[in-house]
This record gives structure tokens, sequence and C-alpha cells, in this order.
């Protein structure tokens, strides 16, 4: 509480984290103006508004009264173009106009192409700076080059071919013209400006003098260089709240080797949290076993174990809401109120609720997998993603059809209180998802038509072949098979989260599916078998974050291949109880 300067506070899960740091930041608020004066304040910094949210709500709680200015609490992100791009994106040499993030990757590959008036009518061709590169441009999508400190990145993986590089650079220089950007672009865009103009780091100190940055195991290494260069510039206090353990965004190119070598450095005080306030012994135990060695023990601190086994179940592809219900069933009985089922992944929590083809596609326009994507968000509570996703349509349908025009409207409507509450009624009247596609597709387009007053409906072509299918019949299958329900009441409703959707989260109880190896995304028992490295794999990372929610009971599911032996010697030392319910067929092995 009373550490100032440069702190790396090394939090294990369930230590009070959140608590601390919003207990600190009421003293932070009165430091800043004693110290540097009524203009300053802080700046608490993490990677989700679901975070962000819950910073907010507790500091009302605990100080009974709301954030306000000058302090803020916000996104990376959000903060990055806030205080960084938007006012000053001019000052990097490769940004023609004013930018906005678009992530979605089929609206950002569709600003590399013109559309050119010829012989009466409009024809789409590739730019003339891609058309050099035009066989990486269809092999390599652009939407995933990301530039980083040094070099180039392509789907998070470096890029050394020289041909490639260039191609990269390209798409990199030419999406920063039109003012097409991603997140990841912004950061690099505010490291440049901070780079080559040292000004604008030390205006943002002398604003913010005190930075916090939670999850910080999560940090990329442009991330590390934005807040290095406002340290340069003379950030008298900065502190990384987070674990190692528990950094999960590798796909966002977190890299938590880079926190643990600030660590080291003698610069850096760290204070370390090793008490869990949230599970039992037993649970900690269990997921400690994928901690690499050298780190601090973690003790239960002031939890009554209510004695409950640690179950393993098997699945198979027939009984995996027998499990469900088997493990609410024992909630029920020790009446745990708050619990979960996790698994790796959409895909992953797609299967597990019967979607039958993970990569079917019935349309050949975006539109609509755009808004099934913003009603997930919608029902998830992330409403930025939502009402980001539903601008990119309106763009579309009224922002006229250069790309350089929709980025404008996009900025037009976007701070519109009028336009962003007719969002929020519109993402609730979305039909259902057990429609049939092709009553959707109808049923949606008339909303639409009616909702934003449009001449004609907008048309969501189907395909009219597919490698497999017959599209006159799948044309009436529920869409919901698919794509998953937004209907709790349906058979197809996603009853299986993310782990990422539970970070931070604290539950009584956590169900985990587990797959039959660790092969590309998977996560599975061979997770515990391997060595104690210096660095946990992004994968024991998975594990260890999602079995740590847990207050009381923890289960995993296995699949039903996966034999008695082999789960003892992965969980060795571990006691567990070995459930199978209502398999489809004899195992194997007994």
């Amino acid at each position: 509480m009373e550490a100032h300067g440069h702190v790396i506070l090394s939090a294990c899960p369930g230590s009070g984290k959140t608590t601390s740091i919003v207990q600190k930041l009421l003293a932070v608020s009165n430091y800043c103006e004693s110290r540097y004066g009524k203009h300053t304040g802080f700046a608490c910094l993490s990677f989700t508004n679901k975070a962000c949210d819950e910073l907010k709500e507790k500091y009302r709680e605990q100080h009974d009264e709301r954030l306000s200015f000058p302090n803020v609490v916000s996104t990376i992100d959000s903060f990055i173009m806030q205080t960084v791009v938007s006012p000053f994106w001019y000052l990097c040499e490769g940004c023609k106009m004013k930018p906005i993030v678009v992530n979605e990757g089929e609206v950002l590959n569709r600003v590399y192409f013109n559309n050119v008036f010829q012989n009466g009518v409009w024809n789409t061709f590739l730019s003339p700076a891609l058309k050099p590169y035009k066989d990486l441009f269809f092999s390599k999508d652009p939407h995933k080059v990301t530039r980083e400190k040094n070099g180039y990145n392509w789907n998070h993986n470096p890029v050394t071919e020289e041909r490639d590089t260039a191609y990269c650079e390209e798409v990199f220089k030419y999406r920063l013209s039109k003012g097409f950007i991603t997140s990841s672009d912004a950061l690099w865009i505010a490291c440049d400006i901070l780079n080559n103009h040292p000004k604008v780091a030390r205006a943002i100190v002398k604003r913010y003098p005190y930075i916090i940055v939670d999850e910080a195991q999560d940090n990329s290494e442009l991330h590390f260089v934005f807040f290095g260069f406002l340290k340069d510039a003379g950030l008298e206090n900065l502190e990384y709240v987070g674990d190692v353990c528990q950094s999960i965004y590798g796909f966002r190119d977190a890299r938590p080797e880079l926190l643990q070598g600030l660590m080291k450095e003698k610069e850096w005080t760290v204070l370390p949290l090793t008490e869990c306030r949230r599970s039992n012994q037993r649970i900690i135990d269990f997921y400690s076993k994928l901690k690499p060695k050298g780190l601090p023990t973690i003790r239960s601190h002031g939890v009554v174990d209510q004695g409950i086994p640690i179950m393993v179940y098997r699945y198979d592809s027939g009984n995996v809401r027998d499990i469900i219900q088997d493990f609410y069933q024992v909630c029920d009985k020790e009446r745990l109120n708050s619990k979960i089922v996790l698994a790796r992944g959409t895909d992953k929590c797609k299967q597990l609720a019967g979607v039958k083809d993970l990569n079917f596609r019935y349309w050949k326009s975006e539109m609509p997998y755009i808004l099934i994507d913003a009603v997930f968000a919608y029902s998830a509570g992330e409403m930025d993603l939502a009402f980001r996703k539903i601008r990119l349509i309106l763009a579309e349908l009224f922002g006229g059809d250069s790309p350089d025009s929709q980025r404008d409207y996009v900025h037009k409507i976007e701070s519109d209180i009028d336009i962003n509450a007719k969002i929020f009624r519109f993402l609730q009247q979305i039909p259902s998802f057990s429609l049939s596609f092709n009553s959707w597709s109808d049923q949606t387009a008339q909303l639409m038509q009616k909702y934003w007053t449009l001449n004609e409906k907008p048309v969501f072509e189907a395909y009219s072949r597919k490698k497999g299918y017959v599209m006159r019949e799948m044309a009436e299958a529920p869409l919901e098979q698919y794509h998953r329900s937004n209907d709790r009441n349906s058979d197809y409703h996603n009853s299986v989260d993310t782990i990422h959707a539970v970070k931070g989260a604290t539950l009584d109880a956590v169900l985990l599916f587990l797959s039959k190896d660790s092969r590309g995304q998977s996560i599975s028992l061979n997770d515990f078998l391997q060595g104690k490295n210096a660095i946990m794999t992004e994968s024991q990372r998975l594990i260890y974050v999602a079995c740590s929610r847990a207050r009381q009971f923890l289960a995993i599911a296995v699949p039903d291949t996966i034999r008695d032996e082999e789960i003892h010697a992965a969980l060795a030392g571990i006691k567990v109880e070995i459930r199978d319910v209502g398999l489809q067929r004899v195992l194997a092995f007994e």
C-alpha cells in the first residue's frame, strides 16, 4: 500500500489483487494531487472492459464515491487511442488521415481493393501497391499482418523471407494510409509517436504521473516498449500488477517472460502476494502442479474446505449433457450457487454445444456473420464490441461504397447518443437463432429495412453449392446447429464458456473439459506431464487459470479413451474421484 516508484506486484490467484489495487487508488489520488498538482491523476489500466468495470464498481463500494476526473480507469487499448493515437495520429509518418480501429478480417481485407467505374459497370481491382504481391495477398490474409518492435509478424509468427517482409510492409503502409488500423497497429503507432516525439510522452507523464497496469503478464513486447517510453520521459510511478502463471493471451502476443525478466532487474521493487483467499488447499495443490520451479508456494488463507472430492468425468459424443447435469446436481447438493463449465476456445465450446460443422458457411456476404457475432458479444456483456460491429454494418449500409467514406461515417456516429441508443434496441430485436437459415435471413433483412428505414431489404446471398451439402436442404436447417443458440432454453445454447471469459472471476465450482491431447489449440492431461520449465506453456497457463477460479468444487472432463492409470499418472499426488456418467458404450479398457 505504501510502495511508490517502479513496482511489480506478483499476485497469485485469489490473493485479493483487485481489492488491493482499489484500496490503494484513493491514496494514490491524494498522492498525485499533493505531489504533482490538482490537474494530475492516476491511470489504472487493464485489458478488458469487464476488468475495468469491476475496478470501478469496487472503488465505489470501498470508498463510497465514484472515480472521477482527473483520474481514469481504462483499457490499455482505449488509453492508447485517446491519449496518443486520436490526438496525435498526424505525427506518425505513415498515417495520412484520422484512423478507426477495425479488427474484423473480412472487413479489413476489403480496404485493399479499389472500385473503378468502367464501361458502365463498377469493377473491383486490387490496389496497385499490392499487385506485385498478388500471390502472397491471396495466400496470406493481409489482416493477419502485424508490425512488431523489430520487423513483421504474420499470424503471430515472425516473417523472415525478404519478399514476405516487403509484402507485409506494403500491407501495413497501405492500411495506415487509408485510415483503417487494427488494435495492434494502434499500439505500434503510439510507440512510433512517443519515440519520435518525446514531448508527447512528457505531456502524458505530466497529466498521469502515476500509472498502474493490471494483468501486466498479458503485455506484449510493444506494450512494454510503450510504458518504457513513458518511464524514460520521467514517469516516476509505474506499477505492474500480475501473475506470470496466468498469461493466456498468446494470440494477442502476450510476453509473460518479459515481465519475469523485469522482476530480476534492480530498479524494480518486487512484492509477492502468495496467500489465496479464494480456493481450498486441495484445489490449490491441483493447479500448482502446473507451476514452474522457483515460484513461491501458494497457501490457502481463511477458506473452510467443504471436503467435496476433485472429480474426473469421462465423456464421449453422447454424454456431455449428462456430465454437466451431474456437475450441477453436486453443486445443488453442496449449495454452491456460482458455477461454470469451461473449455478452451469458442470452437471447443461450439462442439460441446452440439454444433455440427465449425467451418460451414451458408452466406457469401460477411454481414450476417458480423450480426451473429454482435449478438453473442451483446449476450456476453461485451457492449463495446457489439456496438462496434453494428457500426461497421451501418457504415456499409449508409457510408457509401468506398472504404474512405465508410471510415468517415463510423467517426461521425461512434459518439452519437441517439444512434447508440438505437443500436442497443436493435441488438435486442435480432431474431432467434432457432430459425432456419432461410427464415432468419428473411426476418433479419425485414427487421433491418424497417428499423433502419432502408429503401430495400439487404440481401443475404447464400452459396448455391457447398461440397458435402445440399444447399436447398440447408436453407431449412436451424441456424443454431451451426452457430450455437442465443436462447437459453435451446438444446444448442452455449452452456460452456471459454477460459478467457472467466479471467479474474471467482466461482464456487468449475468443470473444465479437456481434449485427448494438446496438439494445436487443445489442452489435455498431457499438460500435467510436462517437465517443470522456467516458463509455463500457454496450455498449462490456461488450465491453471481455469482451475484457480474454483472455491470449493473442481471437476475436469476427459475423453472416454483416457484410462484410470493415465489419469492417476498425470495427477500424481492428487486425490481424485473418477466418474463415468451416461457413457454411450462400454469402455474398451473395462
